[in-house]
């Protein structure tokens, strides 16, 4: 596994940028979530007049969001092993360089790994409208499970909604493909009740059959297990549920709806027997077909953004 952490000096200017930005908090998750397995990793605590965050740096990854009157939106496991390393189950993983099962080598680690790094704060300020905007950077010189240098960036604004724009930088002498993903977990109360709006009459491919194209009749439901990628959707989706969560962009045009069902759920240790009733995966990126292909020298930009709808 290709693993970063911070050094001295990005530890520095964080705690220095923290110090000098009211709305932010450095703590841990051994302080934040006691209970939690694992060994501990920094976490940012976001506070302001319009919402609450929480985020790990490890992967950029938020972890909690929700707006000062409203409802949480994200699902964080209570079995997440806060190990350094080790991919954090809830929030907002981002999947890269590449998405899912590598297609190229199916015994490189799923999902890529971004999300089992560090990423440095490189900025944190607050907007005209009382939005928090954190700028986070990620570096990756070639390495045997991506042997190409790149670098990321997610730009993350927090106030009545949660937007997360991600840049990827081909910063190689050679032109790469890349895949990935926001592979967000909502919070549900029922999955028995939820419906995802805005994917029906497309098709769709089954990850549970090797991606066979399918067709999707009527709104999405969760009675059995999901695992289902749909393309080219331009289109907002919904999550109709309670809450009910409004998820839009722009370059992401894979949709991944994912739940493991009752069985499956049980033997994922960080997930754990009857937590699956209580979050639905619905993500927005560019995966499989939809890959990304980026020149030497060139980047490639995406957002997305949700917010609860009542």
């Amino acid at each position: 596994m290709h693993i970063t952490m911070p050094d001295a000096q990005s530890t520095l200017y964080l705690e220095q940028l923290v110090a000098k930005s009211s709305f932010l908090r450095l703590t841990t998750s051994k302080a934040q979530y006691p209970d939690y397995p694992g060994a501990g990793l920094p976490l940012l605590v976001v506070e302001t007049g319009l919402c609450s965050a929480v985020i790990a740096l490890q992967g950029a990854h938020l972890l909690e969001f929700k707006t000062t009157d409203g409802d949480p939106l994200l699902w964080l496991s209570p079995n997440c092993d806060f190990t350094p390393g080790v991919a954090l189950r809830g929030g907002v993983p981002l999947c890269l360089p590449w998405f899912g099962v590598n297609q190229t080598d199916p015994t490189k680690p799923k999902h890529g790994f971004a999300r089992n790094n560090y990423w440095s704060l490189g900025d944190a300020h607050l907007l005209s409208d009382g939005s928090v905007e954190l700028e986070f950077l990620f570096l990756s010189d070639a390495n045997n499970l991506f042997p190409y240098d790149f670098s990321a960036e997610l730009r993350m604004t927090l106030g009545k909604s949660a937007k997360l724009e991600l840049t990827i930088n081909n910063t190689d002498t050679e032109d790469f493909d890349c895949s990935w993903a926001m592979h967000n977990y909502h919070r549900v109360r029922n999955l028995a009740d939820v419906r995802v709006l805005g994917l029906a009459d497309r098709d769709y491919l089954d990850n549970f059959e090797q991606h066979a194209k399918k067709h999707q009749t009527g709104d999405v439901s969760f009675p059995a297990p999901v695992d289902r990628v749909y393309p080219a959707v331009e289109n907002p989706v919904i999550i109709k549920g309670s809450p009910s969560i409004e998820i839009t962009h722009h370059n992401c045009p894979s949709v991944v709806t994912w739940n493991p069902g009752a069985e499956a759920a049980a033997g994922i240790k960080d997930i754990g027997a009857g937590n699956e009733q209580f979050y639905i995966c619905v993500e927005r990126g560019a995966v499989l077909g939809e890959k990304w292909h980026l020149p030497a020298g060139t980047s490639q930009s995406a957002w997305m953004e949700f917010k609860q709808i009542d």
